[in-house]
């Protein structure tokens, strides 16, 4: 399945071009000719043709909707998954069309249809976008604010789950500016409390600055080499800078568990992960293993979040797609004839889906997109 990232599929790339968000990429570069050798006299020049759409069967479901409107509430991944059996194979390669001036987006209102093979996507009855081939599309310009597009996650949903997982090495923990005491000189603090905080890092931050108070927790590490990857990190709070000086004042104004001196500070990462972003296929063959689930739980469903060994040094990025697969477990098999051996291992077993949302070099969180049953640690994640 590893050709789909370097594969233009007429008909798909042309869907994904919609289902991706806000990836801008260039039309591909056409190469100028040498010169063709003129034809003999009595043979007409062939009219020039297209090239031909590519024949690969396009990977729809056999229930997908002739039309379909999209609704509020939609995402991406729901989108597509009315059309496609494996949402997974979805290709990353898309293009500009210079038609069309707008982010290539898909917006609640628009109507993907299904005909003969071909999707289209229609928006105020104009058609934006088709795998038909040679479709023309008239030139046009449409204005439609990026906030009312359809994310890729379910995201006003589990933002604030999104925001907060953080690794750091033990180094960028210690160098990190710290909780000094509470205000009032109570062992505890929580919103809308305030405590002192010192910091090299603090001296040129202005008052107002955001911060989130976090908690070194346990160390994670690669499943196979076993070396040690980092630490995850506690999210407990944030709160602004009140003002500045050595210790300076930071006001709480969010709290999830009590804050005590000797806690970091870390900036708040606005934006970390927004709301419309491409699903991929990893661009390398990637095969990793969950090291934790976010939440203490040993084991997660849909729309949990959990880590993996692999990262930014592996290629991973930001809307890959993996999936999730049980290790099989050996057994005895006491039936076994002649040469066979009796000690057998079950396949594996794919048990869901994931998206990878947000990266640190050696490690990665992921939201589990889907499963057949619960994922937990120790399953491997691979490329589709």
């Amino acid at each position: 399945m590893q050709g789909y990232r370097s594969i233009i599929s007429g008909s798909l790339a042309v869907l994904a071009t919609v289902l991706v968000a806000g990836c801008a990429s260039h039309p591909p570069a056409t190469s100028t000719p040498a010169p063709a050798t003129a034809p003999p006299p009595a043979t007409a020049a062939a009219p020039a043709q297209p090239p031909a759409p590519n024949t690969a069967p396009l990977p729809v479901k056999k229930t997908a909707p002739v039309r379909y409107v999209v609704q509020k509430g939609d995402t991406l991944w729901s989108i597509a998954a009315h059309f496609f059996s494996s949402p997974w194979l979805w290709p990353e390669v898309w293009y500009e069309n210079h038609y069309i001036q707008d982010p290539h987006l898909i917006y609640p209102g628009d109507v993907i249809t299904l005909n003969g093979g071909a999707l289209t996507i229609s928006r105020g009855g104009t058609v934006v976008r088709s795998t038909a081939p040679f479709h023309q599309l008239k030139p046009q310009i449409q204005r439609t604010s990026l906030a009312q597009a359809v994310p890729t996650i379910p995201y006003d949903e589990i933002s604030v789950l999104l925001s907060k997982p953080r690794v750091m090495t033990a180094k960028q923990y210690e160098q990190a500016p710290y909780v000094l005491r509470t205000t009032d000189g109570q062992l505890l603090a929580a919103a809308p409390q305030r405590v002192y905080v010192r910091g090299e890092k603090l001296r040129k931050a202005g008052a107002g600055a955001s911060y989130a108070v976090v908690q070194k927790d346990k160390p994670l590490y690669d499943a196979q080499t076993h070396d040690l990857l980092g630490y995850e990190v506690l999210y407990l709070g944030r709160g602004n800078l009140v003002s500045g000086g050595d210790p300076a004042t930071l006001k709480l104004t969010a709290s999830t568990r009590e804050i005590r001196a000797g806690n970091r500070l870390v900036p708040v990462d606005t934006g970390s992960v927004p709301a419309q972003f491409p699903l991929l296929t990893p661009r390398v063959q990637i095969k990793g293993t969950i090291i934790d689930v976010i939440g203490g739980l040993g084991e997660v469903g849909q729309y949990q979040v959990v880590v993996l060994d692999r990262g930014s040094r592996n290629q991973l990025e930001m809307g890959d797609v993996l999936r999730v697969e049980r290790t099989g477990t050996s057994i005895n098999d006491p039936y076994a004839q002649d040469n066979m051996n009796h000690q057998v291992k079950l396949p594996n077993e794919g048990i869901g889906q994931l998206v990878i949302f947000r990266i640190f070099p050696r490690v990665s969180f992921a939201l589990v997109m889907s499963a057949t049953r619960p994922v937990g640690i120790g399953d491997t994640v691979t490329t589709p």
